[in-house]
C-alpha cells in the first residue's frame, strides 16, 4: 500500500504543472479540457469565482485544480504562479456594454495585460516557470493596409511587445488566433445564425479566416509537446479560408436533405458601429486586409503537433445536432407538462 502511494506521488511530481488564465473563458475552458485528457499535466485552472458552475464543472475533470485568481489583481496571480512550469496566459477587453461605447474597453485589457506578463516575470524570476504561452489575435495578411486596426487587436499587438521588453520572448509562444466560429452565434434580431442564416460581418465574396475556439487547446497542447521548439515563435492559426457564400453553402449542403434554403446575410455597417464600434473596425479591416494565417504553412505544422483542426462542417453539424436535442428535450418537457395539467383536471 505504501508502495502504491510513493509511486502515485511520484507520478504527480513528474507532471508539469500548468497555469491557465482565464479558465471558465471560452479559451480557457479549451485548453484545461485538452490538457486535461493528455494525462500529462498538472493543471491550475484560475478564475474569479471557483464556485461557478462552469469552474465546478472543469473541477471535475481529472488533473484539474481550481484556484482563486483575477487579471485586475497582481496579488492573486502572484499566488496562483507560484511553483508553475507552464503559464497559458490571455486577455480580454470586453467590460460590459454601454451606449456610446459598447463593451470593448482597450485599456481595460491593457491592464490585465501589464498585471499577466508582470507576474510571468516574477514567476521566471524566480527560476521555475520555463514556459509562456500567450494568445493574442493574426497579424494583418497585408501589413501595407494595416492601419486604422480595431482597439482590441491592437491592445493585444502592444502586449506582445511588451512581453519582449521584459525579456520574456525567449521562453514565450504568442499563438494568434483568428475570428472564432462562436462569433455567428450572435444574438441580433434577424441576423441569428439557422438553417435559414448564415450571418457574417463582412460582404459575401471576402475571404475569411475563422478557427473553433477549442482549438486554441490543440494548438496549447501541440506546442507543448515540442516546447523548446517553438519558444520564441509566433504563429497566425485558422482552421478555414472561406467567403460569406461558402460559409452559407456549408451549411446549405448539411441542411439540404430537409428542403432548406441558406442565405448569406450580412450585418450592415451602420448597426454594427452604433452596437460596438470597434467591431464593425474589424469588418472593415478584415475587408481591407484580412487576417495573415498561413493556410500551406498550417498545415505542416499541425501535423508535426497531431492537431486536427475542426471543421466548420464538423462545427455546424455539432451545433445543430445540440440544438436538435435541446429542442426535444423541451418538446418532452412540454408534453409532460401538459399531461399533467389533463391530469390534474
Amino acid at each position: 500500500m505504501l508502495e502504491q502511494v510513493k509511486i502515485l506521488e511520484s507520478e504527480a511530481k513528474e507532471k508539469l504543472v500548468v497555469a491557465v488564465t482565464m479558465a471558465t473563458g471560452r479559451q480557457g475552458i479549451g485548453v484545461v479540457k485538452e490538457l486535461s485528457q493528455t494525462d500529462k499535466y498538472q493543471i491550475r485552472a484560475i478564475t474569479r469565482n471557483i464556485k461557478s458552475t462552469k469552474a465546478l464543472e472543469l473541477g471535475s475533470l481529472n488533473n484539474v485544480e481550481l484556484v482563486k485568481g483575477d487579471l485586475m489583481d497582481p496579488e492573486s496571480l502572484k499566488k496562483a504562479f507560484e511553483g508553475v512550469d507552464v503559464i497559458f496566459g490571455n486577455t480580454t477587453p470586453t467590460k460590459g456594454w454601454k451606449i456610446f461605447r459598447g463593451s470593448i474597453v482597450r485599456s481595460y485589457e491593457m491592464e490585465q495585460g501589464y498585471n499577466l506578463i508582470n507576474q510571468v516575470k516574477t514567476a521566471y524570476e524566480k527560476g521555475h516557470l520555463n514556459h509562456f504561452i500567450f494568445s493574442s489575435i493574426s497579424k494583418a495578411k497585408d501589413p501595407l493596409k494595416n492601419d486604422p486596426a480595431p482597439g482590441h487587436f491592437t491592445s493585444k499587438w502592444d502586449i506582445e511587445e511588451y512581453i519582449e521588453k521584459s525579456g520574456l520572448k525567449k521562453i514565450t509562444t504568442v499563438l494568434r488566433p483568428v475570428s472564432y466560429f462562436e462569433n455567428f452565434e450572435n444574438k441580433l434580431p434577424g441576423y441569428t445564425i439557422s438553417k435559414n442564416i448564415f450571418p457574417g460581418i463582412v460582404g459575401k465574396n471576402f475571404k475569411w479566416q475563422t478557427i473553433a475556439v477549442e482549438d486554441i487547446g490543440k494548438w496549447v497542447r501541440g506546442v507543448l509537446s515540442k516546447s523548446e521548439k517553438y519558444k520564441n515563435q509566433s504563429i497566425n492559426i485558422a482552421g478555414e479560408e472561406l467567403t460569406g457564400l461558402e460559409m452559407a453553402m456549408t451549411l446549405q449542403k448539411i441542411v439540404s436533405s430537409e428542403g432548406i434554403k441558406t442565405n448569406y446575410v450580412m450585418i450592415p455597417r451602420l448597426a454594427i458601429k452604433l452596437l460596438e464600434f470597434d467591431i464593425g473596425v474589424m469588418a472593415d479591416w478584415i475587408e481591407r486586409s484580412g487576417y495573415g494565417a498561413d493556410m500551406n504553412n498550417l498545415q505542416s505544422i499541425q501535423k508535426e503537433l497531431n492537431i486536427s483542426p475542426t471543421s466548420l462542417k464538423d462545427w455546424l453539424k455539432t451545433k445543430l445536432k445540440r440544438q436538435n436535442k435541446k429542442q426535444n428535450s423541451w418538446a418532452r418537457e412540454w408534453k409532460s407538462s401538459q399531461w399533467k395539467l389533463q391530469w390534474d383536471k
